[in-house]
């Protein structure tokens, strides 16, 4: 059926003919929903339409779109739209200044004895998709079987020092296939760093992943954009994670009342899990807590102009006033706790960091955001960061179960303020840990030595010779898994002026995509991902060329397990290589792409970031 947009007058008439006999239901309960950029203020079933009074909230001066081929499901039946007013099917709409536009979608009538129906924007696998739409005056969602009951009087649960293979069983509570069909996890280790895994999501909704862990860690999984959910994991656990998938639907209508359409809907607990630690997970999840926590990375957190010890002071200042405001709040005692660990980790890294933020609110105010030093920052001295060793506890290991692990331990291990000598501390985490840290790639790399292995034996925790052991024969064994499999080119033996030329040399003739990224980069990795099947689809062609470029920074066992996967020419540079590249082309992150014409002219260009624009460039560029 081929569908043409009702002309505005026409969809005036419509809409203006409705009889007392019509169904009216304003903003209508929604099950789940796969966006959160559509929103339904009203449905008006007629006898002769279904009309969709619908909400948009997207970036300004962005687009969005509705598929003519958009329909509505209602008992296994398609009501197919007919019409449109304030929006043209198929056409480019312009969100305006304030992020927020209304349209009118007109669709066939349905039966007005409708209980409810799926708003279905095509059936692409990325269009707006709305499920449950209902039309009986329900207002809460249904809660699963056996929710585990939650203790929020217990107290935070003390880390785990083990290594173990962890197992995540999810389940997804009312799935739908537009959720997607993968599952992304992130992993925050509590040495610091964020491991990315992707699982398979089954027909039923069910995903498993399996990693080795090294003590605690906290794994965030996005749960199809709709939110992400925070899991705390011992080591060794089998955890089964049901994931409310509720929780996409109850962020639309949280949204109606935060603009005061409509009335706040009831709490919802985002996910349950069993495992050691399952109390702390459901109980996060079932309260929602507030953080409070410094904003830090806003750009308005400190006065650049502030000096030293002018941005301590206010720093404990701000410390005291949240502490404070977590003691008076009305959470329960384990979420006080939980709040106020990661209000530490917060505070510990706002003190160490002080130069950064500072540069960071002197480029928000001065709207200078390209890669340039800044000058006349007061440099955060040593006896002013000390004072965050007055405030609090640094050793505690319960710092690790904070939601801002990764702050704690850059601001324990990755600094020169020497806060463990200054504490007086003797053993201990914040002993260890700047010890370990720089071991770990040695792991990765299967370059310990005898003197690491004497060192980590020595230390009190017999867990981190265990750990690194572990993380040592693990590497083996990926290597051994793709021997002859990863191939790395040989570096070019020019000088580093000619460096760059000397490798796309050999492809002269053809467009040569180069791409610089490296194995720790996540949006390198993201952006591999998105890339890696237009290979063997639109951009399959012998004309062109991909080239990767990545560097020593990238530990050379996960380099050469991850390669087999991308498919292109590699090569690993040198420190010296790489900056002399990053020069060249005034890199200022990655992943970054230089583009090289068939006739060997290059530039950076990285508008290409954009995976649409790169696709339609390079098929321009193959033709030519």
């Amino acid at each position: 059926m081929t569908l043409k947009p009702i002309f505005p007058i026409a969809a005036a008439c419509l809409l203006a003919a409705c009889s007392q006999t019509d169904k009216v239901v304003e903003y209508p309960f929604i099950e789940s929903a796969n966006t959160m950029t559509l929103d339904i203020a009203k449905v008006e079933l007629t006898d002769t339409a279904t009309i969709l009074h619908t909400d948009a909230y997207f970036r300004p001066h962005n687009w969005i779109r509705i598929d003519a081929q958009s329909y509505l499901l209602a008992d296994g039946k398609k009501y197919m739209l007919t019409g449109t007013q304030g929006i043209e099917a198929d056409s480019l709409f312009w969100m305006p200044d304030s992020g927020e536009a209304s349209f009118t979608l007109i669709f066939e009538p349905m039966p007005k004895r409708t209980r409810s129906f799926d708003f279905i924007e095509s059936d692409c696998e990325d269009c707006f998709k709305l499920y449950g739409i209902d039309l009986t005056g329900k207002r809460t969602y249904d809660a699963p079987a056996d929710v585990p009951a939650v203790d929020g009087n217990a107290s935070v649960p003390d880390p785990i020092f083990r290594s173990g293979e962890t197992t995540l069983r999810f389940h997804l509570l009312g799935y739908r296939e537009a959720f997607g069909k993968e599952l992304n996890v992130y992993v925050n280790t509590m040495f610091g760093d964020q491991q990315p895994y992707t699982c398979p999501i089954d027909t039923e909704g069910n995903a498993t992943l399996s990693f080795m862990q090294y003590g605690p860690a906290l794994a965030l999984a996005d749960a199809a954009q709709a939110f992400f959910a925070q899991i705390w994991l011992a080591p060794g656990d089998t955890t089964d994670v049901y994931l409310n998938m509720q929780m996409s639907g109850w962020n639309i209508l949280a949204r109606r009342a935060e603009k005061g359409k409509a009335p706040q809907p009831a709490p919802l607990q985002s996910l349950y899990v069993t495992g050691t630690y399952a109390n702390l997970t459901n109980a996060h999840a079932l309260y929602s807590p507030r953080y409070y926590s410094m904003d830090l990375y806003s750009g308005k957190f400190a006065d650049y102009r502030m000096k030293s010890d002018e941005y301590a002071a206010f720093v404990v200042q701000q410390y005291q006033a949240l502490t404070d405001s977590i003691a008076q709040s009305s959470q329960p005692p384990l979420i006080k706790e939980l709040n106020l660990l990661t209000l530490k980790q917060n505070a510990l890294y706002a003190l160490t960091s002080g130069d950064l933020l500072r540069e960071l609110n002197y480029r928000e105010v001065h709207n200078m955001w390209e890669h340039k030093p800044i000058k006349g920052i007061d440099p955060i001295k040593a006896g002013d960061v000390e004072q965050v060793c007055r405030l609090f506890d640094i050793n505690d290991p319960k710092l690790l179960m904070g939601t801002n692990t990764i702050q704690y331990v850059s601001a324990i291990a990755w600094n020169d303020f020497n806060l463990v000598e200054r504490s007086g501390i003797k053993e201990g985490l914040a002993v260890d840990l700047p010890q370990v840290l720089p071991l770990i790639p040695k792991a990765e790399s299967i370059s310990l030595t005898d003197d690491d292995r004497q060192m980590l034996a020595a230390m009190e925790n017999p867990f981190y010779l265990d750990a690194l052991e572990k993380m040592e024969a693990k590497a083996k064994a990926d290597l051994a898994a793709v021997e002859g499999k990863a191939k790395i080119e040989p570096t070019p033996d020019v000088p580093l002026s000619q460096l760059f030329d000397a490798i796309i040399a050999p492809h002269r003739g053809k467009v040569v995509l180069v791409d610089f990224w490296n194995t720790w980069c996540g949006p390198c990795r993201m952006a591999l991902k998105a890339i890696e099947p237009l290979k063997s689809t639109e951009l399959n062609s012998d004309d062109l060329v991909w080239l990767y470029i990545a560097n020593e920074t990238s530990p050379l066992v996960t380099y050469k397990t991850m390669i087999p996967g991308i498919q292109g020419i590699h090569y690993r540079l040198n420190a010296e290589q790489w900056k002399a590249l990053a020069d060249k082309f005034q890199i200022d992150g990655i992943p970054s792409y230089v583009l090289v014409d068939k006739h060997g002219a290059y530039k950076l260009r990285n508008d290409l970031r954009d995976h649409n624009l790169m696709k339609e460039t390079l098929k321009g560029m193959i033709a030519e």
